[in-house]
């Protein structure tokens, strides 16, 4: 595995967010701090489980994922930055990336033959996607995710109270019986909170 340079895919990330702001949400990579809140442990895995990423990025989440992940276990990273999917493919030849929306994963999962996935790790900006894509993505998560799955995902500090970042927890709510909200990761630029979802 080739590992991406903190500082170049700064640059390369921040310059993705300045010239498509609505499909970049952030303006530099998760730490990796908030990397190791959001991916956890991934030892409950086992040969033949699928893990799926909602947008890797330049790769700061990937990369913990890669670190930890247990042998055997399939992962299906989905971004729709072109740029973005050619870097991790370089980065990471062992792992599949897909160039696509994530509110299309009930298809991208069937067309690639792929099962229900045991976990799913997110850094969707969901707090500033469309209405119609937010439906889309949780839709789909609540539809695919496997009995005794969990999905992850983090919201911002600044902006957990905003009306979309509300709307997203209500709907995810709605469509798992559990959740949890961890303490602030304060080493990320901005801090933020990392969210469990799963059904027992």
């Amino acid at each position: 595995m080739t590992e991406p340079k903190p500082i170049r895919d700064a640059v390369h990330f921040f310059g993705r967010f300045l010239a498509k702001p609505g499909q970049v949400g952030a303006v530099l990579p998760s730490s990796r701090a908030l990397a190791q809140e959001l991916v956890g442990d991934l030892s409950d895995l086992g040969h033949g489980d699928l893990v799926v990423e909602y947008g890797p990025g330049t790769g700061a989440i990937t990369r913990r994922i890669a670190e930890v992940l247990p042998q055997g276990v399939e992962y299906l990273g989905i971004e729709l930055e072109v740029s973005f999917v050619r870097k991790l493919s370089l980065h990471f030849p062992r792992l599949h990336f897909h160039h696509g929306s994530v509110a299309d994963v009930e298809k991208i999962l069937a067309d690639a033959g792929l099962g229900a996935p045991r976990r799913i790790v997110s850094g969707l900006p969901f707090a500033s996607l469309p209405r119609a894509v937010q439906d889309a993505v949780v839709d789909g998560t609540g539809k695919i995710l496997a009995c005794g799955g969990e999905f992850r995902t983090f919201q911002y500090v600044h902006a957990y109270r905003m009306q979309t970042a509300q709307r997203f927890r209500a709907a995810m709510e709605t469509r798992f019986a559990q959740s949890e909200r961890s303490r602030p990761v304060v080493r990320n630029v901005p801090p933020a909170f990392v969210l469990r979802y799963w059904n027992p």
